[in-house]
């Protein structure tokens, strides 16, 4: 039986269709009773400090951890709270249970834009400035920590921004406002990205076996092998072939009211529009390989043999 934190989430529905699919025992954990529908689902609230159930880990074999807080206005305790402290939690505790496998959604955001390496061990880099990512790049160390020398092996996987026909977070807003006005971003930035079924698959692909990191290095990089600047991105997500070209200086002060109409901070807007994440040559994991990108996504998608 596998193990499926944060199924409700963007990323966890996804791995746990692609379980169903394939015929995998599944159990999953839940904050609220009333959602206890499910004979599979464990009630437990991994924000909270109370020990995890004993019947959390019963049969199971491996987990795919997709639980966390991911790119929302958080304060920074919270982002530790959940995506470190909790994470460890429940390693350390499966670890004791005797589960096998432990999968850690990570981040690309944790690798910096000039290495060469995006498979590295995350402690070779400086923490990340946003919390978000900080959090992310402390729990692999930590998870490596607490799993090393264990029976329970650890797996991290570090996607690139993810999509899908349904659009979550910026690129969902980014969808609307392109919907409203046709108008082009600018070739600035750049930014691997990777589609939610061909994550969902790698995921379920290693919870079972049939997939994993080279020896000695638990670190898989999910991408769909491209480079996306906001421009592409802009094209992709637009209904329209007709759109307005706008100069770098007027998305700047756009980008400053729409972040002030959205209450983040100044700047925030641009920045997501403008940095330049880690983008190049990706090394794949054996028995997978990515079916679409952010243009063809609307199209059939078609499982990749393994």
């Amino acid at each position: 039986m596998l193990l499926v934190t944060g199924a409700s989430g963007y990323i966890g529905r996804a791995v746990l269709l692609e379980l169903a699919q394939h015929g995998h025992a599944i159990r999953t954990t839940t904050r609220a009773t009333s959602a206890l529908s499910d004979e599979s689902a464990v009630f437990y609230d991994m924000s909270s400090d109370k020990p995890l159930p004993a019947a959390l880990f019963e049969g199971v074999s491996g987990i795919v951890h997709c639980a966390g807080i991911a790119h929302r206005h958080a304060a920074t305790h919270d982002y530790k709270q959940l995506n470190v402290t909790a994470t460890v939690r429940l390693a350390q505790a499966a670890a004791m249970a005797g589960v096998s496998q432990f999968v850690f959604v990570s981040s690309m955001n944790i690798v910096p834009a000039d290495c060469s390496a995006p498979d590295a061990d995350a402690a070779e880099w400086p923490a990340p400035s946003d919390p978000y990512s900080a959090s992310k790049w402390l729990a692999e160390q930590e998870l490596k920590r607490v799993l090393s020398g264990t029976a329970c092996d650890l797996t991290i996987v570090r996607p690139g921004l993810v999509y899908d026909q349904e659009l979550t977070a910026n690129l969902a807003r980014l969808q609307g406002l392109l919907s409203r006005y046709p108008v082009g971003l600018p070739a600035v930035g750049c930014r691997t990205m990777v589609g939610r079924p061909d994550l969902a698959r790698l995921l379920a692909l290693i919870a079972s076996g049939r997939c994993g990191a080279r020896a000695g290095q638990p670190v898989l990089i999910a991408s769909d092998g491209e480079c996306y600047d906001a421009a592409r991105i802009s094209r992709s997500l637009s209904s329209t072939s007709l759109r307005l070209p706008l100069p770098g200086p007027i998305w700047r002060l756009a980008s400053c009211v729409i972040g002030w109409w959205s209450g983040r901070p100044a700047g925030a807007t641009w920045g997501n529009l403008s940095h330049r994440f880690w983008c190049g040559a990706v090394p794949q994991a054996e028995a997978w390989k990515p079916s679409v990108t952010l243009e063809s996504r609307s199209g059939p998608g078609g499982d990749v043999p393994c």
